[in-house]
């Protein structure tokens, strides 16, 4: 905690300085503001309207505001329109729109729930606003709370440093997930509501309510913003008795615009679900084995219960025209319980027996992270070359105690679960720390159509186990648009994250007293990635782009020969390369399209084996068209498609019996504006009903949901 209250400390300082300097520098008024600078002044767009599925700018991988497609590095974003229009249910669901990335089975009970597989690699953790969530609650996190959802792709470690997810996992190789959480809007106050209903015969009934208000108040220096959503659900699959699920969620922000030039916000955030427990069904050859698609295995009185509340403080502001500063003080605290019966979760059951496994679950584990970060950017010319120079500090806190454990039976066999609760209480508690603290230094150099990032993360981590380590993780960019007409632009990037191998044995037999019982070597990924983006038409971008990732120093689990107790060692090396393509924005003024593709070769050196452990080939898409010979209506139609992969078990292939099949859905949407304030909605999603895997934990699989019709009703006052 003393570098929470020396980062604190810090900002502090600097923001005392900054006012100061603000007053003493006379931004009032009368001084024009700078270019990027906040003022009071309401700007209207009259023209045609902005894109739909892009962003004008985003910091999200680069730290400094830039254009998407002037970006070094690979951002996809699904914005506010896309989210509403895509009506997905979850965090989790609105993801699998976006062809490359994947969750590894939608429950908080897995040891990487929350956490997310991109361009071949997992464990990348989700951030909110830019500061780490914690116990896995993003997993069922309702995008109705975010303005938009960013996705960074590559190595991140050189931007956010060496990801600290669950503190057994390798983190952050491929990417991570920014979801922007909805602020406050000064010059404009409204007021909508939703009410929206679903049904599917497979899924069950939805029912959700939903609000966001706005409102600016003092003289427009104060705006306050109340997003909140209410779901009630009663899933097809429960069994009899279990009782119907609910989801409260609410994100409260606040802007105060102290000065001209300087603002001070907190973004709150709380969500609370109480749901029937669901850990996937068992299959074979890719089809259900011994149950259908929304079959259970859990028992009515199985339950998930997960809570999530916490907060950011964010200072933002310009304190002279060559100095900007950001300040991000967070916490955030889960509870997750449950308990549940599942699929036998390990390899080895013989499906010729009647008395194939299944596993038994319960825990309640309490998660807090704490974050403190402050950044200073630096503006300045140098013979025509404009410099954006960062300098960044920042702590992160992980901290997760409770109790947890499994056990697992055949068919015919029980376990005695009330004496077996009380002995993983007593057996399966835990209570760990890990603590990183981290210096960033990035300089952005423009130059006509040439944009520069070169970057240097250092992070020193201290362990549960009271090992150390210092990770360094570097970056560099570049963009150039060819003819400096802003429709043709290359990139290229080569980024390194580097990650301690903590809370791993290092031998049979030890104790685990002392740190050196485990590794203190470091994994790493190095990414190399080129691509071309062009604008061939309105605001439509497409972008093509070749990578490949190389992790190595990844710990490998052995067994020792005489006691056949496992421990580890930091020799696995793996690859993953591909291609990837995209299009979004606008064709015409009613006419929106986004679309991805995405390419995955996965290879695991270690072992010489190449196999799919991802679907190889994916498609999303969807397109919307705004009707102005029918009253404005709004027309979607969209599809996603995914190849046949392997499940896995501990990274392996679980075997040729272990397959999900190929995947191909395709949604419909109607948007009819009642009055010029209320609009009705029809969809209906998976129009055809196909059934498939939609993710796994080892072998509890995930089914996608099927045909599914909805109607909604929203009004904006």
């Amino acid at each position: 905690m003393k570098y929470l209250l020396a980062i604190g400390m810090a900002a502090s300082a600097a923001w005392a300085s900054a006012a100061w300097a603000s007053g003493a520098g006379g931004a009032s008024a009368e001084v024009p503001p700078e270019a990027g600078a906040v003022t009071n002044e309401v700007v209207r767009v009259t023209a045609a309207p902005l894109p739909k599925y892009r962003v004008g700018s985003t910091d999200s991988g680069t730290l400094v505001e830039l254009p998407p497609e002037r970006s070094p590095f690979t951002v996809d974003t699904f914005t506010e329109d896309f989210i509403r229009e895509r009506n997905a249910t979850d965090l989790d669901q609105l993801l699998s729109l976006q062809p490359g990335i994947y969750q590894g089975g939608k429950t908080v009970m897995a040891r990487q729930a929350g956490t997310y597989t991109i361009r071949g690699f997992s464990g990348s953790e989700v951030l909110l606003g830019g500061v780490p969530l914690t116990g896995g609650v993003a997993t069922f996190l309702d995008p109705t709370l975010l303005e938009r959802v960013d996705i960074v792709k590559g190595p991140v470690g050189g931007a956010y440093g060496s990801q600290m997810g669950s503190m057994e996992d390798l983190m952050g190789a491929g990417g991570t997930v920014i979801l922007q959480p909805k602020r406050p809007l000064f010059g404009e106050d409204f007021r909508e509501v939703l009410l929206r209903g679903s049904y599917s015969r497979a899924s069950g009934t939805r029912l959700k309510f939903a609000a966001d208000v706005n409102q600016t108040v003092a003289e427009e220096r104060l705006a306050v913003r109340l997003p909140l959503a209410y779901e009630w659900r009663e899933p097809g699959w429960a069994p009899s008795g279990a009782g119907h699920g609910t989801t409260v969620s609410a994100a409260p922000s606040l802007t105060f615009r102290l000065l001209d030039r300087l603002e001070v916000g907190l973004d709150l955030f709380y969500q609370y679900s109480n749901q029937p427990a669901y850990q996937g069904v068992r299959t074979l050859y890719g089809k259900p084995y011994g149950s259908g698609w929304d079959d259970t295995y859990t028992r009515p009185g199985d339950r998930m219960r997960f809570m999530t509340f916490g907060g950011t403080f964010r200072a933002d502001g310009d304190v002279t025209d060559w100095l900007t500063l950001r300040t991000r003080v967070s916490f955030f605290q889960s509870e997750n319980r449950y308990d549940y019966r599942g699929p036998y979760s390990n390899v080895g059951f013989d499906p010729a027996s009647e008395d194939y496994r299944y596993e038994w679950a319960a825990g309640d584990r309490l998660y807090r992270t704490f974050y403190a970060g402050q950044d200073a950017i630096l503006k300045f010319d140098t013979w025509g070359v404009e410099h954006q120079f960062l300098v960044g500090v920042s702590t992160t806190v992980k901290e997760i105690g409770g109790w947890s454990g499994f056990a697992s039976s055949g068919r015919s066999g029980s376990v005695n679960e009330g004496n077996y609760l009380e002995t993983i209480k007593a057996t399966g508690y835990s209570d760990t720390r890990q603590q990183k603290v981290g210096l960033n230094v990035q300089e952005l150099a423009e130059w006509h159509g040439l944009s520069l990032i070169a970057g240097l993360r250092a992070d020193w981590h201290d362990s549960v186990h009271h090992v150390h380590e210092w990770t360094f993780s570097p970056r560099l960019g570049l963009s150039y648009d060819v003819l400096e007409q802003g429709w043709a632009i290359l990139f290229a990037n080569v980024s390194l994250t580097d990650t301690p191998n903590f809370n791993y044995k290092r031998w049979p037999g030890n104790t685990g007293d002392a740190p050196s019982d485990y590794l203190d070597s470091t994994w790493r990924a190095v990414q190399k990635e080129a691509g071309l983006r062009l604008n061939p038409i309105g605001s439509l971008w497409l972008g093509a782009t070749v990578f490949r990732i190389d992790q190595s120093n990844a710990p490998i689990a052995m067994t020792d020969d005489f006691s056949g107790e496992g421990y580890y060692v930091d020799d696995g090396k793996t690859y993953s390369q591909g291609f990837e393509f995209s299009a979004s924005g606008d064709l015409t003024d009613n006419w929106s399209l986004y679309l991805a593709y995405a390419y995955i070769d996965y290879y695991d050196k270690t072992n010489g084996r190449r196999f799919d452990r991802f679907p190889p080939h994916a498609v999303s898409f969807w397109t919307s068209y705004k009707a102005p010979w029918f009253y404005d209506a709004v027309f979607g139609f969209g599809g996603r498609w995914r190849d046949a992969w392997m499940m896995t078990f501990r990274g392996g292939p679980a075997g040729d019996d272990q397959v999900a099949k190929r995947l191909l859905t395709f949604d419909a949407s109607l948007d009819f504006p009642v009055t010029e304030r209320v609009t009705l909605s029809l969809a209906l999603r998976n129009i055809f009903d196909s059934r498939g895997i939609e993710s796994a934990r080892n072998l509890q699989a995930f089914a996608n949901e099927g045909r599914t019709l909805e109607l909604s009703i929203r009004g904006r006052f």
